[in-house]
């Protein structure tokens, strides 16, 4: 009915589909995760530059630098690039 060549490459193709659709799952995944550690930093951030009191002459370069140094601090916390 079929080649024993046939056979053979069948053997051969079937695991190697496998593997791939394993990988890629789990690529799928690891940036779920990611997306989800990155929008956690963000809210930190936001928190963060919130808590500065706007009756400061400097109060926008004062959120930048601490929503900045929050999302950084955050990112290297969980493990992202910031």
């Amino acid at each position: 009915m079929h080649t024993p060549k046939a056979r053979f490459a069948f053997v051969l193709l079937i695991p190697a589909l496998l593997a791939l659709s394993v990988s890629e799952a789990a690529a799928q995944k690891q940036k779920q995760s990611a997306d989800a550690a990155r929008a956690e930093c963000f809210r930190q951030a936001n928190e963060a530059a919130a808590a500065v009191s706007f009756a400061s002459p400097g109060a926008t370069a004062e959120r930048n630098a601490r929503g900045v140094s929050a999302y950084r601090d955050c990112a290297r916390r969980m493990g992202i690039r910031p």
